[in-house]
């Protein structure tokens, strides 16, 4: 078989591409390994509640993912998360849930930092920007002190990464505040200077769940696409590239677009240099639990987005999300619909222990935080055993490596959530931006 250009994998960014370039051309085939696509995005209904064993959210932040959205003719059925949600995220300050900061005036109030925690934000401003990559750790320790960092930064970037944050890279990681400060001196300066010019950005779901978005996608090419096709072998040829499928079949292309996660593409890549890099990205193990509970037996409600936790608090999770009210639609009224994280690098021995023992452990713990009277009448539980990409000090290297071997490999593209953003509209942008200056 012969085409003209391969797309090696169906998640969410092969789905982009594919998309995209369906707007171009015709001749083109998308494989995916699995029986399905949509990759980390998989929604599930289960007595009428809505689970996503993935991204519970994507956010609406760039042109590329608007226009995806408006293709797919899904941009009357977003829905966004209640205000009250949006306004209150909880960690654990003294083993009490307390909300996290998101003005300057809660910051002022809030008891999470100590007087002297707050006083050394004030500093900030006087700290020289740093002249290298460092970790995240090193990094708002010398801007903002230690206490910002274990107290609120720790718990947001967990819920985001699940890493640790003294090997995470600063200038990846965060990247803009990595650069508000290389461009500004300062975050604060930074902060202050785009405020007025930065719009929000707003998270979103669909009646359906986020596999609504992702099946629409397919369906906008679904000629296109093959699943169950395992690529086993890439051979580089004079006048394109040999690609073996299953084992046993062959298919010939002139252009190869890899989305498939770092640990896939290490396998069948040919290069040394950049197999080599791929080796070294780690991905975190992370453990899903759907918790359904009747609303009249919760004793302490808890009104908001979610709680974050951090290593000092000794939970058995990484983060709950109270999913039913950021959205309303995902379950009954008198049902709550809880999802709760766990693992992740500092937490991955818990991922080892069985499955049903696991569950039990997570159940008490969220029992007795929302003081809950009897047993969830619904539990489900998802294991990724590879989950969310690290991006650690080795990015750098990692992006160099593959500018490099594109270089070298003329019409051999690599794109996915393991380098240059692990956001699901990040994802999106990358394929739209490979598409348009490629095709």
């Amino acid at each position: 078989m012969k085409v003209d250009t391969l797309i090696i994998g169906g998640g969410i960014s092969g789905l982009s591409v594919g998309h995209f370039l369906s707007k171009k051309k015709s001749d083109f085939l998308l494989l995916e390994a699995q029986d399905k696509t949509g990759g980390i995005i998989q929604t599930e209904i289960h007595k009428k509640l809505i689970c996503e064993n993935g991204p519970n959210t994507i956010l609406l932040n760039n042109t590329s993912i608007e226009q995806i959205i408006k293709d797919c003719g899904l941009w009357e059925d977003l829905i966004f998360p209640s205000e009250n949600s949006e306004k209150n995220r909880f960690v654990f300050n003294n083993n009490k849930l307390t909300k996290i900061p998101l003005s300057l005036k809660e910051i002022i109030y809030t008891p999470i930092l100590s007087l002297y925690g707050k006083l050394r934000l004030c500093f900030e401003i006087f700290v020289k920007k740093h002249k290298k990559d460092t970790t995240v750790f090193k990094f708002i320790k010398n801007r903002f002190g230690k206490e910002f960092h274990d107290k609120l930064i720790e718990p947001i970037l967990s819920g985001i990464y699940a890493g640790k944050t003294k090997e995470m890279s600063s200038k990846h990681s965060i990247k803009l505040l990595w650069n508000l400060e290389q461009s500004h001196g300062s975050i604060i300066k930074g902060l202050f200077k785009i405020r007025k010019n930065k719009n929000k950005s707003k998270a979103f779901n669909f009646p359906s769940g986020l596999s609504q978005l992702t099946k629409a996608m397919g369906n906008s090419f679904s000629s296109k696409i093959r699943v169950d096709s395992s690529v086993s072998k890439i051979i580089k040829k004079d006048e394109g590239y040999e690609v073996s499928v299953n084992g046993n079949e062959i298919i010939y292309c002139n252009k190869i677009i890899s989305t498939v996660p770092a640990y896939v593409l290490e396998k069948f890549i040919y290069d040394l240099n950049i197999k080599n890099i791929l080796k070294k990205i780690k991905y975190c193990p992370i453990d899903v639990f759907h918790l359904g509970l009747k609303k009249e037996k919760i004793k302490n409600k808890i009104r908001g987005f979610g709680v974050l936790t951090k290593p000092d608090d000794k939970k058995k999770y990484l983060g709950i999300l109270f999913n039913s009210q950021i959205f309303s639609h995902v379950s009954s009224k008198e049902n709550e619909l809880l999802t709760i994280m766990v693992g992740g690098e500092n937490q991955k021995d818990l991922c080892r222990i069985e499955s049903s023992k696991l569950e039990k452990i997570v159940v008490n713990e969220i029992k007795s935080l929302l003081n809950y009277e009897g047993e969830p009448f619904f539990k489900k539980k998802y294991r990724w055993k590879k989950a969310i990409p690290q991006y650690n000090l080795n990015q750098e290297e990692l992006v160099e490596k593959i500018k490099e071997f594109q270089k070298k490999n003329p019409n051999f593209y690599i794109t996915g959530n393991y380098f240059n953003g692990v956001s699901v509209s990040d994802c999106i942008e990358k394929a739209s931006k490979l598409v348009e200056k490629f095709f």
